[in-house]
């Protein structure tokens, strides 16, 4: 399941971050990156969903959402 098929209020781990290079960089930057565990907090115009991890929160668009792998818990 990836990140863009998750529903608002549904948490999950990252499996994989298949994005190119220059965009997986940044999700990792921000705290996206395998066995972090997010909850949807949003699901924004298009698609974009809003993430929290831990106390921050962060908006990805729709199309970068698709290449991240997430398993629900």
């Amino acid at each position: 399941m990836t990140l863009a098929e998750l529903p608002r209020g549904a948490r999950a781990r990252i499996r994989a971050v298949s994005a190119e290079s220059d965009t997986a960089l940044r999700l990792r930057e921000m705290g996206l990156r395998p066995g972090t565990l997010v909850s949807v907090v949003g699901i924004a115009a298009a698609g974009a969903r809003i993430v929290a991890i831990g106390a921050a929160r962060i908006a990805i668009d729709a199309a970068t959402a698709a290449e991240v792998e997430a398993d629900p818990v």
